[in-house]
């Protein structure tokens, strides 16, 4: 294969600009609207850098990822009500304005925004299912016919027209939706309780269905890349449920959405807070494209179970605001010596001087 053309300053140069995605995020953290997000010279699009990584094939450079300034474009549209009642609305159809803390989402579920931790939950305290032999009489599930799906796209294909991934997030993977429904200690006795498995799986199976469906109606009117799915499988010492656990009862479902998105030419995110490096495998068999773990997990543990795998690990960035520039580049040299050829993306630095100097080391590394 021919070599790719040499490293050329003029890629760091900024080309263009996007709407920053999380900017409902930032005013709804009480902070200033923040600037578009800056697109660079880059010699193929992030797209299609983000391509070659998931498919096996070495990238031009290192790629960045997260959930905003970055070389992803997260897509969260409002035509989802668990998107508006959580107030993580990420979209081309400007700015949410929010005028309660509480919001009905999906499946008639109110959630409640609470500003100092800048999230929200369901309700807790009064969950709508206390034994899961009861889901089918109980669950309100949404009509999604009713949705205008055309009009959506529409609305969004400016904001999805950049040389960035598109990514479809969707909120409540099948643990998250469990809790949704029953409240945390609910669903973990659910998980586990003989009399219960039966209809857990029933569940979560007519819910891989609606995911999937939900995927394909956007898929249908929308440019997309990929997709991440929200389901937090830990806390912060340890992960809610074992791997056995998790292998039999959330495993077949994930892994029928994922074979669902790879058949559509995507790659697929799984965005799981806590401590979840026991459960790795699980994310392995199901094919999972990518992982951004928290800080409390064992990264090397993690890159070592992932080598030849299709698994990569989204890395954050060593460095703080404000470091000079020459502590920030051999910040990106060091960090490069030691992750630069594991299967890595990095989240973008609060400086640039880190985020040019890896984005130099890994153009000029990496050839065909």
């Amino acid at each position: 294969m021919p070599q790719r053309p040499p490293y050329d300053p003029r890629e760091q140069e900024i080309a263009g600009t996007h709407p920053a995605g999380a900017r409902g995020m930032f005013l709804n953290a009480g902070l200033t609207t923040p600037p578009d997000e800056p697109l660079y010279n880059r010699p193929i699009s992030p797209r299609e850098n983000l391509q070659l990584l998931f498919s096996g094939r070495t990238p031009w450079w290192i790629p960045q990822t997260g959930m905003s300034y970055s070389e992803v474009n997260n897509f969260r549209p409002r035509i989802f009500p668990d998107n508006v009642a959580t107030r993580l609305v990420m979209d081309g159809e400007g700015l949410m304005e929010y005028t309660s803390t509480v919001q009905e989402g999906w499946f008639r579920l109110n959630w409640v925004f609470v500003p100092v931790a800048g999230g929200a939950t369901v309700m807790p305290g009064d969950p709508l299912i206390e034994d899961m032999n009861d889901w089918e009489s109980l669950v309100h599930w949404p009509d999604l016919d009713a949705l205008d799906w055309e009009a959506m796209g529409r609305a969004n294909a400016a904001y999805l027209d950049t040389p960035q991934a598109n990514e479809l997030c969707l909120l409540d993977g099948f643990w998250e939706r469990l809790i949704s429904l029953m409240d945390v200690s609910g669903a973990a006795v659910a998980l586990i309780d003989e009399d219960q498995k039966d209809a857990v799986h029933a569940f979560f199976d007519r819910y891989a269905d609606f995911m999937i469906e939900c995927i394909r109606r956007v898929k249908a009117v929308c440019p997309l890349d990929g997709v991440l799915i929200h389901d937090d499988w830990g806390t912060q010492n340890a992960p809610f449920f074992s791997l056995e656990t998790a292998r039999e009862m959330l495993l077949p479902y994930l892994k029928r959405v994922v074979d669902y998105v790879h058949s559509q030419g995507m790659f697929y995110e799984q965005h799981s807070c806590g401590n979840c490096t026991a459960l790795v495998p699980a994310y392995l068999e199901a094919g999972v494209d990518l992982w951004s773990p928290q800080p409390m997990n064992d990264f090397d543990a993690i890159l070592a179970q992932c080598r030849g795998t299709r698994l990569h690990i989204g890395m954050g960035c060593p460095v703080e605001e404000d470091v000079p520039e020459d502590q920030a580049r051999q910040a990106a040299r060091d960090w490069f010596a030691k992750y630069g050829r594991e299967q890595v993306t990095i989240s973008r630095a609060p400086t640039a001087y880190f985020m040019n100097e890896l984005y130099k080391l890994s153009r000029e590394a990496f050839t065909q």
